[in-house]
């Protein structure tokens, strides 16, 4: 793929068969998706090669509802690459479960199922670094791995046994997957990736059903418009009701949001530990439901074993979908993250002295890698137990604008991010049972922060995981979302949503996985239907 900066485009017209706003996961995917074909694809993407603060200033919102642990990273990353900047890497299924309506969760259920991502999941993997899109969570994870499933079970009528993947850049195989580091080096003669070009307005037809042109603003004040047949939205679950609120010069309550849904149902995980427990009584359980190396057709991958709650569970007394894993959390002086920066060639005096001071360590290291095929022993500070807890679709959670405008002249947003009672009683009853689960299976468990208590009244002190999902909500009719089960709008011909803001409901899931999945998907439809300027 060709990247241009804006200003080097000059007085250029900007034409192309698909538009992409924003070059995250979803977005570069689903240009790699469209690379070599007939189509002429256009990547515009607000940041530059770098992050500045200039560019992320424009992410800047109001913030008028639950408190938020990062609001940094709530928008997302203006830069190429968008999200996966920041990202830990960790790669997730959603469950069965997730797709259905649930009568404890209003307003859960999707217009689409499992069966209709399978078949994009085995790309999605090639794209998001991971060795398997599909198959390797609950039991399957042993056959997958070529190991013998663990004797002592979970009981199936509380848990039941969930895998992570963890990214791996091909580049550096210490880091999980970053999308705009590898944009140059696919070859695609048919892609046109413009970076410091922010999307301002989409102008449409009088009747506001098609879009017609993109406004694109740089650093320097000229205007520019970009011509599309089609435009797909891919700048996160605050950055994509965002613009379509603010394209209100047709329709003065924005696009595709008749029936006022653009920015409700505004969701993320909440997330934090539980609990902890002191490593020196913990090697028995972190091995049995910690990290395992396996190979797989791409390389040596990680997974992480953690529990989720039963079905059965969640329907019998109401809850939402919760997981919970160990976590190590290394002590300032953990050898490996030296190792690391040695091998990387960034290292110093520093990194090569706490490298040897800890030999045995890293001698011990090297075995369960190669031969146990378990994660690094880390020197630890503690282990804590965990979770993260989906949240129930609330029409009042949401994103709107305020009267402030950027420097660029965009409203800029209003968040009014909302929980619920119904979260925090799923993990204190999900923290209660993995402790009773685990005490069961022999290992010492967990002990339970006070707040985390079955019996506390105490606030949970769980943060958002900075994963806006929901609020352009996908529906099998206008009147339940935004867009429909191809991520069209509602009511619009040619305006396409990707990214976690299609999401009806969150799951305990890390989204990245089933956003790119989706984004190979929306990529087929979009080659089946727009056809090519002659």
């Amino acid at each position: 793929m060709r990247i241009e900066d804006l200003p080097a485009v000059g007085d250029a017209e900007l034409t192309a068969d698909v538009c992409v706003v924003g070059s995250g996961p979803a977005g570069l995917t689903i240009a790699a998706e469209l690379a070599n074909s007939a189509l002429r694809v256009l990547v515009l993407e607000s940041g530059g090669r770098e992050s500045t603060d200039a560019t992320n200033a424009l992410d800047d919102y109001d913030n008028v509802g639950a408190r938020r642990a990062q609001t940094d990273r709530i928008a997302g990353d203006r830069i190429l690459g968008g999200n996966s900047h920041t990202w830990s890497g960790r790669c997730a299924l959603l469950d069965e479960l997730d797709f259905r309506d649930r009568p404890w969760v209003p307003g859960s259920g999707w217009p689409i199922g499992p069966a209709d991502l399978e078949p994009f999941l085995t790309r999605a993997a090639c794209h998001i670094g991971i060795g398997h899109g599909s198959g390797f969570t609950d039991d399957a994870f042993w056959e997958l791995a070529g190991r013998t499933r663990p004797p002592d079970a979970l009981d199936p009528r509380r848990f039941r046994p969930y895998f992570w993947q963890i990214s791996r850049d091909p580049g550096d195989p210490f880091d999980c997957k970053r999308f705009g580091a590898h944009v140059e080096s696919l070859a695609a003669p048919n892609v046109l990736v413009v970076v410091n070009a922010t999307v301002t307005h989409l102008d449409t037809d009088p009747g506001g059903t098609h879009v017609r042109t993109l406004q694109v603003a740089g650093a320097d004040p000229r205007p520019r418009t970009v011509h599309a047949r089609a435009v797909v939205l891919a700048t996160g679950g605050i950055g994509n009701p965002r613009l379509l609120l603010a394209s209100r010069r047709v329709r003065p309550e924005g696009l595709g949001n008749r029936n006022d849904l653009v920015g409700r149902y505004l969701m993320d995980h909440r997330c934090g530990a539980v609990g902890a427990l002191e490593p020196a009584a913990a090697e028995a359980i972190t091995h049995r439901f910690g990290k395992y190396v396996v190979k797989t057709p791409h390389g040596r991958h990680t997974f992480l074993h953690g529990v989720a709650l039963a079905p059965e569970v969640q329907a019998a007394e109401g809850l939402l979908n919760c997981a919970l894993w160990l976590q190590e959390v290394p002590a300032a002086d953990d050898p490996w993250d030296s190792v690391k920066q040695l091998l990387r060639g960034r290292g110093d005096r520093h990194d090569a002295k706490v490298a040897l001071a800890n030999s045995g360590l890293l001698l011990a290291g090297a075995r369960r890698r190669l031969v146990q095929r378990t994660g690094l022993p880390h020197k630890l500070d503690r282990i804590e137990l965990r979770c993260m807890v989906e949240q129930a679709p609330n029409r009042d959670s949401r994103v709107s604008l305020t009267d402030r405008a950027d420097r660029l002249g965009m409203p800029a947003a209003r968040v009014d991010w909302r929980v619920h009672a119904q979260e925090d009683a799923t993990v204190r009853r999900a923290a209660a049972l993995a402790v009773a689960e685990f005490t069961r299976l022999g290992f010492a468990a967990p002990r339970l922060f006070a707040w985390a208590a079955p019996d506390s009244a105490r606030p949970l002190e769980l943060t958002d995981w900075a994963h806006p999902t929901g609020t352009t909500r996908m529906s099998a009719d206008p009147g339940g979302g935004v867009v429909d089960a191809d991520c069209l709008v509602h009511g619009m011909e040619n305006l396409f949503v990707a990214g976690s803001s299609v999401f009806p409901t969150t799951g305990h899931a890390n989204p990245t996985l089933t956003i790119v999945a989706l984004a190979v998907r929306l990529a087929d439809h979009l080659r089946a239907k727009v056809a090519p300027a002659d």
